[in-house]
């Protein structure tokens, strides 16, 4: 009886500073997101339009030049991320879609096979295996072959490397088989909105492009980022190699493994959004991480600092 008393005086309290923080914070809860947690999202009602939530950060590694080849599906040698990520279905012999959830242990090495066997049939679309990248590797007509194979990067020091795009368009004059179209994880601090994610804050709309704050609350380090990928529907909290890197304080060498880069992942990081703020209509055309840096520190800045970041960070998470 004692205990159970205990947990309700516990209890009340976290609703107390929970409440009190989004006082402080001066965020509002806007709603819970579709993922498994129902991670929080906050908005601001007056002021700059931001939008809050806080999770954790996996890696992303679309738009790196590295991210997946057709020799080293498991990402073992060559690739930062293993070709299972990359594929969005997966067709038997017989034309039988077999695809599996989740993506681990002999699920894993049904995607993987399937991938070898129609890499090694050349694409074929009948008679052996097939898979399709819809969103993840782009494909085009391939006149040697007579059929529609995925892209390769055609040049450079990644000639061979599977194209990997982003939601983020860079450089639109750019054919969707060209790697610098699109964002490189590598290079640029950038987190991942979910699909359909219908995020707003003084009637500003998250979108692609627009700035973000991410923090780490355990070594205080903050980075500047951009929206610059979309993931699943019902996931949140990724960001590119970069991004983890610099919350991490470390540089990422141009020769880092699948291991080492997934080993960039935090547990526990805060994001703020500026929906409204893109970078493109911010530098009025291309733009580096410096303009990120410089524009993102200005908007934080004017939203209140780390100050006001930090107490955001006692609201409750899920």
């Amino acid at each position: 009886m004692r205990m159970k008393l205990v947990s309700t005086i516990v209890a009340a309290g976290m609703i107390v500073q929970s409440s009190a923080a989004a006082s402080q914070c001066s965020m509002s809860l806007l709603k819970r997101h579709g993922d498994p947690a129902g991670t929080r999202i906050y908005t601001a009602g007056t002021g700059t339009p931001s939008l809050y939530f806080r999770t954790d950060l996996d890696v992303n590694t679309d738009g790196a030049s590295r991210s997946y080849h057709p020799n080293d599906p498991r990402g073992q040698s060559l690739a930062l991320n293993n070709i299972a990520n990359a594929i969005s279905g997966i067709w038997n012999a017989a034309g039988q879609r077999i695809d599996c959830e989740p993506r681990r242990g002999a699920c894993y090495t049904r995607y993987i096979d399937t991938f070898i066997a129609a890499r090694d049939s050349q694409w074929a679309t009948q008679g052996s295996p097939r898979v399709a990248t819809n969103g993840m590797v782009p494909w085009q007509h391939d006149r040697r072959l007579g059929r529609s194979a995925p892209c390769t990067i055609q040049s450079g020091p990644y000639q061979g490397y599977f194209v990997s795009p982003t939601a983020f368009i860079v450089n639109p004059a750019k054919g969707e088989c060209d790697q610098s179209r699109y964002l490189d994880s590598l290079t640029f601090n950038a987190a991942v909105l979910p699909k359909n994610a219908l995020w707003s804050s003084l009637n500003k709309r998250a979108r692609l492009g627009d700035l973000v704050v991410v923090r780490s609350p355990g070594s205080g380090r903050v980075a500047y980022a951009i929206l610059g990928d979309a993931g699943p529907a019902k996931s949140i909290g990724e960001g590119t190699i970069a991004l983890a890197a610099a919350l991490r304080g470390q540089a990422v060498s141009p020769t880092a493994s699948y291991r080492q880069v997934k080993a960039l992942a935090l547990a526990d990081v805060q994001y703020l959004v500026f929906p409204g703020a893109g970078i493109k209509a911010l530098t009025n055309g291309p733009f580096t991480q410096s303009d990120i840096d410089r524009e993102g520190a200005q908007l934080l800045e004017r939203w209140g600092g780390v100050q006001r970041l930090t107490q955001c960070a006692s609201l409750q998470r899920p």
